[in-house]
C-alpha cells in the first residue's frame, strides 16, 4: 500500500468521525428535548392537557439554577379527565437534567397515558427522596417563588438513546483525532 493511499484512508477518518459526533449528539439532545405537551407554573396549581398519541411521558420541574426548588413542598398528580382516574407516577430513575445559563430542568417522573384529556394537580407532597428533602432542609437557600418554577409535561424518548450516543461520540472524537494525527504519521507507520 502506497503511501498517499495510506494517509486518504486515514484522513477519511475525520468525516467519518464528525457524521459519528454529530449523530451522537443528536441523540442525546433527544433524550432531553422531547416535545412540550404542557406547561404550567406551580403557583397555578390545576391544570388540563390532552394526549392525542398514547406513549409514556415525563414530568419536568423548569426553574432557576442555584436557588432552592419547591420539590419538597409539591407532587404533581395526573388524573383522566373523563374516570377521574389518578394516572401512577413512577420516579425518574435516570434524574436526566439539562442546564442554560440561568434555568435549568430536571425530570422528576415519568408516568404512562392512553389517548385522552387529563388534569394534573400540584398537592402538597415532595417530588424528591427523603434524603434529598433533609438535604434542601439544611443547605441556606433564599426561599423559592412560585411564580418562576414551572412544571413540563414532554414526550418522553427510549433512554437507550443516552447509552447509544456515548459510545458513537467517543468513537466520532477518536476518529477525528485519530485520522488527523495518524494521517500525519502515515510514512511512519509504513516503515
Amino acid at each position: 500500500m502506497t503511501l498517499i493511499i495510506l494517509r486518504i484512508l486515514f484522513f477519511c477518518l475525520i468525516p467519518i468521525g464528525i457524521v459519528a459526533l454529530i449523530t451522537g449528539i443528536k441523540l442525546v439532545r433527544k433524550s432531553f428535548y422531547g416535545n412540550i405537551l404542557f406547561e404550567i407554573p406551580y403557583s397555578q396549581k390545576i391544570g388540563q392537557f390532552s394526549v392525542l398519541k398514547a406513549g409514556t411521558f415525563s414530568i419536568w420541574q423548569k426553574g432557576q439554577l442555584f436557588k432552592r426548588a419547591p420539590f419538597d413542598g409539591f407532587r404533581p398528580h395526573i388524573y383522566n379527565e373523563l374516570t377521574n382516574e389518578e394516572l401512577q407516577t413512577s420516579f425518574s430513575l435516570f434524574g436526566l437534567r439539562s442546564n442554560g445559563f440561568s434555568t435549568g430542568r430536571t425530570e422528576i417522573f415519568t408516568f404512562y397515558a392512553p389517548i385522552g384529556n387529563y388534569k394534573i394537580e400540584l398537592k402538597e407532597g415532595t417530588s424528591v427522596p427523603k434524603i434529598q428533602v433533609l438535604i434542601s432542609k439544611i443547605l441556606p437557600f433564599d426561599p423559592f417563588d412560585l411564580t418562576k418554577y414551572f412544571i413540563q409535561i414532554r414526550e418522553t424518548q427510549p433512554k437507550i438513546f443516552v447509552f447509544l450516543a456515548i459510545p458513537i461520540i467517543f468513537f466520532g472524537v477518536f476518529g477525528i483525532i485519530g485520522g488527523f494525527v495518524l494521517g500525519l504519521l502515515a510514512d511512519k507507520i509504513l516503515n
